[in-house]
């Protein structure tokens, strides 16, 4: 299998974006092989652990010599949890400068390098070799709420942790971006983090660790209080973490792919978790014991858009070739086709009463659908020259594209076109491109109270205009 989920996204930059920008990220070691037990981690335990915690010896009843004695882990439980570096025993011990903690007790301590290599192992899933898939990072204990239950205060970041981010050797595009339905609240991908902050004002809250790789999706749930996070690493991993908004904690991780996650959104009542997998399938995950509940075959290509309704009622998916199908949204059975686009759906939003669905696609067109009975009520065949990459709708029922053309469009409720916006209008942010490449806007999303709309660009930047 040799596809990219990210150059999929990155195909809206076109072929001269690419090149020029070029991303690399400085943290990862220069190749695509997954960190393993075998190939980085054992050789480093080995070398400084197995004198008290080898075959022969196993202090604590700890035995650090093969790859299931140290996910099993010694009598005090287990060293390493599964995308949790920060919260593994092993890496508290080797990191410590208590010396009655610090391991190993005598000689030289493990280097940076090493130590780093053994967080990367750990945070990517805990891989016994190149073959493996990464271990179940899912954790207990997270429980829906009422999605109608949303009367108290919305959920704002606080005090979240500290993290020592990754940085690239060039701008690193938007990939995803989103708002929450209940406070003034956006979220914006970085690579290998969620930065957060106020849409309105600008004002930054912080960021969020993802060290599953690149946040190819986010998505805040109805509720406000989670942010769904899904992506990967191309032909690596995927994976689908929820997070408490307001703490930045980790609550439950989903799916295990072989291929970064690139559709992904959670139902109104956080009970499931749809995704859309280059395999061709949708997937209907629990929230509450990570369990599969329901698989999808109904594409032929990669499902590159998913979306509950805000009711629950319904789950819209599309794909690479057109393709949308409207199901139910609890069983996963089918409902309708829903037949207009000629290439790629990039994008499925629901208007808030959940009686209409836009989809927005390569061939340049915008649909507004009636769920009734799969009928198009608006198609704009011509919404940007080049291919629609975004759409999303405001909580009052306009409409936000952008596209190839370089636009960002708002459109009406009853889908006149309102705005015609460029990025270029504005400055080009703190990351622009190089000389001579145009900026494109990736990403688009509108503020709760509607007032606001946001575009990421093809240098990191994320650009913000009043709505009428």
């Amino acid at each position: 299998m040799n596809v990219r989920s990210r150059h999929y996204w990155m195909q809206t930059l076109s072929v001269a974006v690419l090149l020029t920008c070029g991303v690399t990220a400085v943290a990862e070691d220069g190749n695509d092989k997954p960190i393993t037990y075998d190939d980085h981690v054992a050789a480093i335990l080995k070398k400084s652990c197995a004198t008290c915690h080898g075959d022969g010896k196993q202090e604590a009843g700890l035995n650090l010599a093969s790859y299931a004695d140290v996910v099993k882990g010694g009598g005090g439980g287990e060293v390493v949890v599964a995308g949790r570096s920060s919260a593994s025993r092993l890496v508290e011990v080797i990191t410590s400068t208590d010396a009655g903690e610090q391991m190993p007790p005598d000689g030289d301590r493990l280097s940076d390098e090493s130590i780093a290599l053994i967080k990367q192992w750990i945070d990517t899933g805990l891989r016994e070799n190149s073959g493996s898939s990464v271990a179940s990072m899912r954790t207990l204990g997270f429980k829906p709420v009422d999605a109608a239950g949303n009367d108290g205060p919305a959920a704002l970041p606080a005090n979240l942790p500290d993290f020592d981010q990754k940085t690239t050797s060039r701008p690193y595009p938007v990939l995803s971006l989103a708002t929450s339905p209940r406070a003034p609240l956006a979220a914006v991908s970085d690579y290998g983090a969620i930065k957060l902050s106020d849409p309105n004002s600008r004002s930054p809250y912080g960021a969020i660790e993802f060290p599953e790789g690149e946040p190819l999706v986010l998505t805040f749930s109805r509720s406000g209080r989670l942010l769904l996070a899904a992506g990967g690493k191309p032909v690596q991993n995927g994976t689908v973490v929820l997070f408490d908004v307001a703490t930045g904690k980790r609550l439950a991780s989903v799916g295990d792919e072989p291929d970064a996650i690139i559709a992904a959104d959670i139902s109104p009542d956080e009970t499931l978790v749809a995704i859309g997998c280059t395999s061709r399938l949708v997937k209907l995950y629990s929230t509450e014991d990570g369990s599969l509940k329901a698989t999808i075959d109904k594409h032929t290509d990669w499902v590159t858009a998913v979306a509950f309704s805000p009711d629950g009622k319904y789950l819209a998916t599309g794909d690479r070739t057109g393709n949308i199908h409207l199901w139910d949204g609890k069983s996963g059975g089918v409902i309708l086709p829903l037949s207009e686009h000629k290439s790629s759906v990039r994008a499925l939003s629901w208007r808030s009463d959940s009686g209409v669905v836009a989809s927005c696609g390569e061939d340049g067109t915008v649909v507004w659908w009636d769920v009734k009975d799969g009928w198009p009520l608006e198609n704009k065949s011509n919404a940007h020259a080049g291919g629609v990459l975004d759409c999303e709708f405001g909580p009052d029922g306009k409409l936000v594209t952008c596209g190839r053309d370089g636009r960002v469009k708002v459109w009406s409720a009853d889908g006149g076109q309102l705005k015609n916006l460029s990025i270029d209008d504005q400055a080009s942010g703190d990351n622009p491109l190089p000389q001579g490449v145009r900026l494109l806007p990736t990403r688009v999303a509108v503020s709760s109270d509607g007032s606001t709309a946001l575009a990421g660009d093809t240098a990191g930047n994320v650009h913000a205009w009043k709505l009428p």
